[in-house]
C-alpha cells in the first residue's frame, strides 16, 4: 500500500516510461530516428539522476530549463540541441497523454532557438579535387578501397541527383526506366517517418551516368555500390564519409563529407533557375519551407522574379 501510494504522488520510473516510449515509437520512424530519440532521453536521465529525480512527477519546469543549459554540452552546435530538445519534448506530450505526469510540462518549457546556417556548396575546384582524389584511393581488398574508379562514380551520383548517401549506396540501375530525355529513378528514402504507405521519391540520370554505372565494376550483385551482407546502409554511408574526410584531410578541403555534394546539387540548380518547389521536391523535403530556410541565399530567381513583379507594379501605378 505504501508502494502505491508513493508511485500515485511521484509516478512510475522515468527509465521504465523511456522505455515503453520507444517501444511505441519504433512502430513510426525509423531505425537512425529512434536511436536519436533514445540519445536524447538518455542524456536527460543521466542529468535527471544527478539531481536524485528517479521518478517522472518529481520532474518539473525548472528542471527542464536548467537541462538546456547544463546538460547538453557547451560544444554541441544549435541545431542540434534544438533538435536534441524537440525529441524530449515529444516524450513529455505522450508523457501526459498516457498519464504518467499530471502536468502539460510541454506547454511550459521553452524551445531551443536555432538559427539553421545557410548550406554551403563545393566550390568546381574543389569538386574537382574531390573526385580526382577518389579516383587515388590506396587499394586495397574490401569495399571502396578496391574499386577506386566505383567509389568515385557515387560520389559523381549524389552530386548529379541530391541522393542522400544512404540513398545512393543502395542505388539500383536496375530500377531505372526510360523518360522522354532522362532515366527516372523511383525510390523510397530511407529518411522518412514510417507509415502505410512509404513515400516515393525520383531522381534523374543522363543517358551518359547510366552507362557508366553498368559499366563499372560493382561491388555486389545488389548494385554497384553496395558490398557486404547487411541490409542497413548507415555502415556504408559512414565508410563514404571517412573516406570523404580522409580527402579533405589530405587536400585541405573544410568540412569534406558526402551531404555537401547533395547541397551543391540544390545550388547549382538554384543558379540554373530552377523553381525552389522543383528543387524541394527532388530532394525530398518534407516542405518548400525546409528547402528555403536552408538555401535562401542561393534563390536568385525568386528574387529577380519578386522585382520584376514589383517593378510592373510601380510602373502600372498611375
Amino acid at each position: 500500500m505504501a508502494q502505491v501510494q508513493t508511485e500515485s504522488m511521484t509516478g512510475p520510473p522515468l527509465s521504465e516510461c523511456i522505455e515503453k516510449y520507444l517501444a511505441t515509437r519504433e512502430q513510426d520512424i525509423d531505425a537512425r530516428t529512434l536511436n536519436q530519440h533514445r540519445l536524447a532521453l538518455e542524456r536527460l536521465q543521466r542529468f535527471l539522476e544527478a539531481q536524485n529525480i528517479i521518478h517522472i512527477r518529481e520532474i518539473t519546469v525548472d528542471h527542464l530549463e536548467t537541462f538546456k543549459t547544463a546538460g547538453l554540452p557547451k560544444a554541441m552546435r544549435m541545431t542540434t540541441k534544438a533538435t536534441t530538445f524537440a525529441k524530449i519534448r515529444c516524450f513529455l506530450r505522450a508523457a501526459f497523454r498516457r498519464g504518467w505526469i499530471k502536468e502539460a510540462l510541454v506547454d511550459k518549457v521553452t524551445t531551443v532557438k536555432a538559427v539553421y546556417d545557410q548550406k554551403e556548396p563545393y566550390t568546381d575546384d574543389e569538386i574537382a579535387t574531390i573526385l580526382d582524389h577518389a579516383s587515388l584511393l590506396d587499394g586495397g581488398t574490401h569495399g571502396y578501397a578496391k574499386q577506386a574508379g566505383t567509389f568515385r562514380l557515387l560520389l559523381e551520383l549524389m552530386l548529379s541527383t541530391g541522393l542522400r548517401v544512404g540513398d545512393a549506396v543502395g542505388f539500383d540501375p536496375r530500377a531505372l526506366s526510360k523518360g522522354d530525355s532522362l532515366w527516372i529513378y523511383t525510390y523510397q528514402p530511407q529518411k522518412q517517418k514510417r507509415s502505410e504507405k512509404p513515400k516515393l521519391l525520383e531522381a534523374y540520370i543522363t543517358d551518359e551516368m547510366k552507362k557508366r554505372i553498368d559499366e563499372c565494376r560493382w561491388l555486389s550483385m545488389k548494385g554497384p555500390f553496395w558490398y557486404g551482407a547487411g541490409s542497413d546502409p548507415t555502415p556504408l554511408a559512414q565508410a563514404v564519409y571517412e573516406r570523404m574526410q580522409n580527402i579533405g584531410e589530405r587536400t585541405g578541403i573544410a568540412d569534406c563529407r558526402p551531404h555537401r555534394l547533395r547541397d551543391t546539387f540544390a545550388v547549382r540548380a538554384l543558379l540554373r533557375g530552377m523553381q525552389l518547389e522543383d528543387v524541394s521536391r527532388l530532394l525530398g523535403h518534407a516542405s518548400v519551407k525546409v528547402t528555403e530556410t536552408y538555401y535562401a541565399k542561393w534563390i536568385g530567381s525568386r528574387k529577380r522574379r519578386l522585382e520584376r513583379l514589383v517593378a510592373e507594379s510601380l510602373a502600372s501605378t498611375p
